[in-house]
């Protein structure tokens, strides 16, 4: 699975001076920081789903033992 940073277009400043413009440096890192924010809002999320799937499970061993346990 290729992640968005390899498939987005390579950075130009549209400077063709050599020296990246400040807003253009900054860029990037923003970019960057956002991706991150993004993956770790995917993480808590896929974090809760686990933690909703273990009690579950947790239930469905509950369950069994009681049925196990009245017989």
């Amino acid at each position: 699975m290729a992640s968005s940073r390899d498939s987005a277009p390579p950075f130009d400043s549209g400077d063709q001076s050599g020296s990246p413009s400040p807003s253009a440096r900054q860029a990037p890192s923003t970019i960057y920081q956002i991706q991150i924010a993004l993956l770790r809002s995917q993480v808590a999320t896929l974090e809760t789903a686990l933690e909703r799937e273990r009690e579950h499970r947790q239930a469905v061993v509950d369950r069994y033992e009681r049925l196990i346990d009245g017989k």
